[in-house]
């Protein structure tokens, strides 16, 4: 899985030798200062910082991803435990103490896959990706079918409708042209919407089964060349996925809440509310073009239109197909590789992760991020061997069964929710590490201003600037030349800083960020990247196409390894909540507006306003007393507890009850949109039930946001009190 991609501060004043903190404000911390850090402690820690970005190897990181994509590794499979055993050897190599932690979830695996064209005429679909001469890789036959996890067994036969990508937008419009999907099979293309989304509104629709195939236009000869000359999927190439409804929650589904362990309670599978009932198979290019070709009804709406060489039309028409899936769910073990450099202060974590689990040989997905990980403990460790004492322990995850549905990284969270909460101050995320040279990040608002900051520091291999600047021009340009094929870039903020994304869904920050309230951020290198989830993701494709020398591999490194240290180094940890607040009082006036142009009573939602100008009040003062505190060196546990309080506010935001409807969601702020799956809603109760007239629920969700945001501003008041000394 995985995705990407702002905010407001105060500028930090320096005068003379005192830096005044740009801890809280979101201000840039001056050439000679670094946020969160003492004049005194900013040469040593820029000392620390050029010896790590001198290690990161790029010979080094391709060796990782060869080793890593040496069979296909599927979760719940005996390959992702040799995979995730290489690993903790690899960590323990560099000085970690690393384990492997098993969880015990239930999944399944393909034992038929089957689907054929019965009508206008017989044909046999789910054909296999063509292998091609010079990637061995693609003739191996371990590599699994192309299948939907978390799809039902079925044997079904029926007409077919094409619902585009299968939005609530696309069910209205085939609504108002009086075409339905009940009783039929939808053929749905990927894009727009996650796949379990994509399966959730056809059974609600009461379909009986969803293909979903890869249209050239999205990600395939439209777009550019296709493999093997090109980066792009095609015709044969088969998107595998997870059609879980992981916006319900993710995770082992028979264990919500608690962690997988052996012993672990368990619902009967009939009683796990994100599974779904109708079958889901994806199919390739070519295959969806047999069965579009032959539907008849009428001309599709505009906009649908896909990429194949013919005129598309809505059906259901003369096409008729037959779905046979066999799928063989068991309790199945699943490997997380957890590895701790052990720092002065235990009772503190820095925290990273990616998952090593793939669902052929995942060159880009996930062990681009996996390889990257593995450098940047290599030069962590060799910073300890000559010398360098760690302040805060450093945890290095590798997480199993993310492909499924988030599952290791899930149960990991839930079986020590509350060491996290006590310990944690981030959780940095990488997935998709590297698939090109276009440097993309998301993060929560307090961590944004820092990201920038890491990146500013490091320089980009291609162009010689500094990985900030390539991409603040990337973006530019993009704005001045939009692409008719790729997807529009986000514009900069009001303060003319490059944008990053909110964190929805989609990779293993979801349960640190949406459950736990860790502060948590995604980062890596995008591209031209069209084989995601096919069996050509694997190292002759990055080889060719997506980091031929492994430079950004490495650069990759160089900024996760900077992150960690200042993260872990830091003397008053470097969070924003200026900024967060002002896109907390940006987001409530969008709420406010948006019951206007609904004929919806808006004065009901002007708490919320208010509540975000308090909060907004509070990290003003927050911020004040820090920067006058910083005028002189705190004593220990002063810094210590001003540190637990910044870090505690993210889970003030979190409402104990959760989301209504589906309450492992407890983040007030932020959450993958119901309807979404990895886009972020932002204040999601309030919006989704306000979307839906639902006065009621808004009530309910109002007050429990209020709440939220009168914690934070506790919370940001605890740290003006112990900031000012009192």
């Amino acid at each position: 899985m995985n995705h990407w991609l702002r905010w407001f501060g105060v500028v930090t004043i320096v005068t003379g030798s005192v830096l005044l903190f740009a801890v809280a404000t979101g201000g840039v911390a001056g050439d000679s200062g670094i946020r969160g850090f003492f004049p005194a402690h900013v040469e040593a820690e820029r000392n620390l910082e050029q010896k790590l970005q001198a290690i990161p190897d790029a010979q080094r990181a391709e060796a990782n991803l060869r080793r890593l994509t040496s069979e296909p590794h599927m979760a719940g499979t005996e390959a992702s435990h040799r995979v995730a055993e290489w690993l903790r050897d690899q960590y323990r190599s560099f000085g970690f103490d690393a384990e492997i932690v098993s969880y015990s979830v239930w999944l399944a695996q393909p034992r038929e896959v089957k689907l054929e064209l019965i009508a206008p005429e017989k044909k046999s679909l789910a054909t296999r990706e063509q292998p091609f001469e010079g990637d061995k890789d693609t003739y191996d036959e371990r590599a699994v079918v192309g299948f939907n996890t978390y799809s039902p067994s079925a044997d079904i036969t029926a007409s077919v409708v094409y619902v585009n990508y299968g939005t609530p937008e696309d069910y209205q419009q085939l609504a108002s042209i009086g075409v339905s999907v009940e009783g039929k099979i939808a053929i749905a293309r990927y894009g727009h919407n996650y796949r379990g989304i994509k399966t959730k509104l056809a059974e609600e629709h009461k379909a009986i089964g969803l293909i979903i195939y890869s249209d050239p236009q999205d990600d395939g000869y439209v777009a550019g060349d296709a493999y093997p000359r090109g980066p792009w999927r095609n015709m044969t190439a088969i998107q595998r996925g997870s059609v879980l409804y992981t916006e319900i929650y993710p995770g082992d589904p028979l264990t919500p809440g608690v962690g997988a362990t052996a012993d672990a309670k368990r619902l009967a599978p009939s009683e796990a509310a994100n599974i779904a009932h109708i079958p889901t198979m994806p199919v390739n290019a070519q295959d969806g073009a047999a069965i579009l070709a032959n539907l008849g009804g009428q001309h599709v709406p505009r906009g649908w239109q896909g990429g194949l060489p013919f005129t598309y039309h809505v059906g259901p028409g003369d096409a008729e197909v037959h779905m046979k899936l066999v799928m063989d769910y068991q309790q199945r073990p699943i490997y997380d590789v957890i590895a701790k450099l052990r720092g002065t202060s235990d009772g503190e974590w820095v925290v990273m992760g990616n998952h090593h689990d793939a669902w052929v040989f995942g060159a880009v997905d996930p062990n681009s991020g996996t390889s990257v990980m593995l450098e940047t403990a290599r030069a962590l460790g060799q910073l300890v061997r000559s010398g360098w004492k760690p302040r805060r322990t450093i945890v290095m995850c590798e997480w199993d069964g993310e492909e499924p549905g988030l599952l290791g990284s899930t149960e990991w969270v839930e079986e020590n929710g509350s060491e996290l909460q006590a310990k944690a101050v981030a959780y940095i995320n990488t997935d998709v590490g590297v698939a090109g040279p276009n440097f993309g990040a998301s993060a929560t608002p307090s961590l944004k201003p820092f990201v920038r900051e890491v990146v500013r520091e490091v320089q980009d291999p291609r162009s010689g600037k500094s990985v900030y600047e390539t991409w603040r021009e990337r973006l530019a340009q993009a704005r001045e030349h939009p692409s008719g094929v790729a997807r529009p870039e986000p514009a900069a903020d009001a303060s003319g800083d490059v944008p990053l994304g909110a964190l929805g869904a989609g990779s293993d920050f979801c349960p640190f960020f949406d459950h736990a309230g860790i502060p948590s951020m995604d980062v890596g290198f995008g591209g031209d990247y069209g084989v995601y989830h096919a069996l050509y993701d694997d190292f002759y494709w990055m080889k060719h196409f997506g980091d031929p020398t492994f430079v950004y591999h490495a650069t990759l490194a160089r900024i996760l390894g900077t992150v960690v240290l200042r993260l872990d180094e830091a003397d008053v940890l470097p969070f924003d909540y200026s900024g967060y607040a002002a896109e907390i009082g940006r987001a409530a006036g969008d709420l406010v507006a948006r019951a206007r142009s609904q004929s919806q009573d808006e004065a009901k939602l002007k708490p919320i306003a208010d509540a975000a100008a308090e909060l907004s009040a509070a990290a003003d003062r927050a911020a004040k007393a820090l920067q006058s505190a910083s005028a002189a060196p705190m004593d220990a546990p002063r810094e210590a507890r001003i540190n637990r309080a910044l870090v505690t506010v993210e889970q003030a935001f979190l409402a104990p009850e959760g989301l209504a409807g589906r309450p492992w969601y407890k983040h007030t702020i932020y959450a993958p949109g119901s309807y979404a799956g990895y886009a972020s809603e932002v204040m999601p109760g309030v919006s989704e039930s306000l979307d839906r007239k639902d006065a009621a629920t808004l009530r309910r969700e109002e007050d429990s946001l209020i709440a939220a945001l009168r914690r934070a501003a506790a919370r940001l008041d605890d740290v003006t009190r112990l900031a000012s000394g009192i």
